[in-house]
C-alpha cells in the first residue's frame, strides 16, 4: 500500500515537462529544461516514506500526546502549486501538511507584522 501512495504522489511530480510555447508580454518563449538538481532521488523517497509511517495509528489509551490539535480542511488550489509543494515535501523529507502549515504560519506572521496582531474571539 505504501508503494501505491508514493507512486500516486510521484505521478504529479514526475510528469513530462510541458513542451508548449508560452506567450509572455507578446513574446514567444520556449520553456527551458529543468536543472538536474530538481531530480527526485531514491533517498528522498525513502526519507519521506520513513517519516510518513512513523507514529502511524491511534495513540494507546492512557497516553497523552504533545501534538497540537489539528483540523481537517479542504481548499481549491492551482494544480501547479500543489505539484511544487509535493516536490518541496520530497526534497525536505517532510509531510505535505507540515509544508502547508509552515507556509500558512509564515503568511500570517507577515500579515500581523504589517497590520497588527489578530485578536480572535474565544471559542464557545
Amino acid at each position: 500500500m505504501g508503494k501505491k501512495n508514493l507512486a500516486s504522489l510521484m505521478n504529479g511530480i514526475m510528469g513530462e515537462p510541458n513542451q508548449e510555447v508560452i506567450k509572455s508580454d507578446n513574446q514567444l518563449i520556449e520553456p527551458s529544461a529543468e536543472p538536474e538538481s530538481l531530480e527526485v532521488t531514491e533517498e528522498m523517497k525513502e526519507n519521506l516514506e520513513t517519516k510518513r509511517y512513523r507514529n502511524v495509528g491511534r495513540p494507546k489509551k492512557g497516553t497523552t500526546t504533545s501534538k497540537k490539535e489539528e483540523t481537517r480542511a479542504t481548499f481549491i488550489v492551482d494544480p501547479e502549486l500543489i505539484r511544487k509543494l509535493k516536490y518541496i515535501s520530497l526534497v525536505e523529507s517532510s509531510l505535505l501538511k507540515d509544508i502547508i502549515s509552515e507556509a500558512l504560519t509564515g503568511y500570517i506572521n507577515e500579515w500581523e507584522e504589517e497590520n497588527g496582531k489578530i485578536k480572535l474571539p474565544k471559542k464557545k
